[in-house]
């Protein structure tokens, strides 16, 4: 006995000591699971995009070449008295000849002669000095500009539209907009605590979940749903379904669209524009259980957005992307889903189809684009800028949708951030070079863009409606500037103001527009309609 009891002490204090050491063990891997959890970091929807777009190659285009001369009304010269030409000669600073014939390398790796260099430096010398001024003055950078009227710019943010709350997270949008809402029982149950009920749409229910619903009647209290246990009592059975099922007037109708766009800048210099709606409609009639194919209730829902721009008169359509879905009751009559998106003119989704039961899209796309065109623009007389302008970066968008007999719902965001750039080049004048300063952001944002509506409870008594709504949105337009640059840089010692002569035309400049929040939200309310058609009643008849 003893024996025994000391070995069953000697293996409890062995699991002891094993469980001890797994418990040491784990503890750090546990703990790491654990800070990992709460550290980790949601990436937005740009950072994740972006690696979706990294796997394809960038989408590259031309487009036709812009010439801006010094008669177009946007340009603006800062002009000076005029300067008495005086020619450079083959002297060098130290007054020693430079030979006509000398060979020399210009900045932009072209080889000339000296004397090609010095007259074509003073081709430009007097056609500067006609202006007020000198490449043996030093003076002002920005000499030219082209001029964006402010009404364009500033004068365009009090227009913009106006935020009713903050922009929510994408968490918090995907819970908003669940499509299953637990509600409270009035009244305790007999163990005294609260009892739920989840509504969902009509059409995902079982038979028994339809069965237990259909125990509770539905109030919308100040936006709070509230279900009510029905009392027991017999009904009354009168058949009238055969003279009232299909020209019963509608008992409730939703029919609303929110629609923002966003406008800033002058089509004839930088112009970006982003826009996006949502669209909620229902019609309800009265519901039969015993001809539920018979029952006319449809439900439609909308998303829409519009990103464009301009570039120096150079339209730009970066995202265009249109929803409806539609889904009648009436089983008779296809489900509908017509869905296009485009992307820098090329479509990349586009759906037109009918369906006879529950259909889901689900869409990803994202793409880096660089589009750009040839541009020339005079910085002063004699002085070209000649080289590219564009723009690129990523064009995406997330999509989702839903059509069924008793909902239709929709989920759109598109993701945009596109930044315009410049590559110098050459003028026509061989001794010119040039260069872009550029830090402008076109458009960069998200839309958020939500709805849906449907049938979440219908009985002989009532019918629930469930709407819920979300527009929220996160831009930035226009903001920094582009600056085209000309410069002369002397390969020979003559006397000259600097090494390099550079003048500056400013493209565009603005400090942009940036603000997020939200345009419009619903919260899942719901509407609770009597149901006309209990059997109970006498039919209502209508020539609706």
């Amino acid at each position: 006995m003893k024996r025994t009891a000391k070995l069953k002490r000697n293996r409890n204090m062995m699991c002891m000591v094993f469980v001890l050491v797994i418990g040491i063990y784990l503890s750090p891997i546990q703990s790491q699971v654990v800070r990992d959890h709460r550290t980790k970091k949601v990436e937005d929807p740009f950072t994740r995009l972006k690696k979706v777009a990294q796997n394809s190659t960038v989408q590259k285009s031309k487009m036709s070449p812009v010439e801006v001369t010094t008669n177009n009304s946007h340009y603006k010269l800062t002009r000076k008295p005029e300067i008495k030409f005086v020619p450079f000669t083959l002297v060098d600073s130290k007054g020693n000849a430079i030979a006509p014939n000398q060979r020399v390398t210009l900045k932009n790796g072209k080889a000339t002669t000296a004397q090609t260099y010095i007259s074509e430096l003073n081709a430009i010398e007097k056609k500067l000095n006609a202006q007020g001024y000198s490449l043996r003055n030093k003076d002002a950078n920005i000499v030219s500009k082209m001029v964006t009227d402010t009404k364009y710019l500033d004068g365009r943010r009090a227009l913009a539209p106006k935020s009713i709350g903050s922009f929510k997270k994408e968490a918090d949008v995907k819970k908003f907009m669940s499509e299953e809402q637990r509600v409270k029982v009035a009244g305790t149950s007999s163990n005294g605590r609260l009892t739920m009920v989840t509504l969902k749409p009509y059409s995902r229910y079982s038979k028994t979940e339809i069965d237990n619903l259909n125990k509770y009647s539905y109030t919308n209290r100040s936006g709070t749903v509230m279900a009510q246990k029905k009392p027991l009592q017999k009904r009354n059975f009168k058949d009238h379904r055969p003279k009232r099922i299909g020209n019963l007037s509608k008992l409730y109708e939703l029919d609303k669209t929110d629609d923002k766009n966003w406008n800033f800048g002058d089509p004839d210099i930088f112009q970006a524009t982003i826009e996006g709606s949502i669209t909620r409609f229902a019609k309800i009639y009265p519901f039969d259980v015993e001809n539920k194919d018979s029952n006319k209730s449809e439900f439609r829902v909308k998303a829409n957005s519009k990103a464009t721009g301009s570039l120096l008169g150079k339209s730009v359509d970066v995202l265009s992307l249109s929803s409806d879905l539609y889904a009648p009751s009436n089983v008779s009559i296809n489900m509908s889903a017509k869905i296009l998106v485009q992307a820098m003119e090329q479509n990349v989704f586009s759906i037109n189809e009918t369906y006879p039961q529950k259909k889901s899209f689900t869409q990803t796309y994202a793409k880096t684009y660089d589009k750009s065109f040839p541009l020339r623009i005079p910085l002063l007389p004699g002085l070209d800028f000649k080289g590219l302008i564009g723009v690129k970066g990523l064009v995406s968008f997330e999509f989702e949708a839903t059509i069924e007999r008793t909902i239709a719902s929709v989920h759109a965001k598109p993701v945009i951030d596109l930044k315009v750039y410049g590559e110098g080049g050459l003028s026509l004048v061989g001794v010119v070079g040039g260069g872009v300063e550029a830090e402008l952001t076109f458009v960069k944002g998200e839309l958020d863009l939500n709805a849906y509506t449907g049938i979440f409870v219908q009985n002989m008594e009532e019918i629930v409606v469930g709407v819920n709504y979300y527009f929220g949105y996160n831009i930035e337009v226009l903001s920094g500037y582009i600056n085209a640059y000309g410069e002369i840089c002397s390969p020979i010692d003559i006397p000259f103001v600097d090494d390099c002569y550079r003048k500056t035309h400013q493209l565009f400049s603005w400090n942009g527009f940036k603000d997020s929040g939200t345009i419009a939200q619903g919260g899942f309310t719901p509407i609770t309609l009597a149901n006309i058609a209990r059997y109970e009643d006498d039919p209502v008849f209508s020539q609706d």
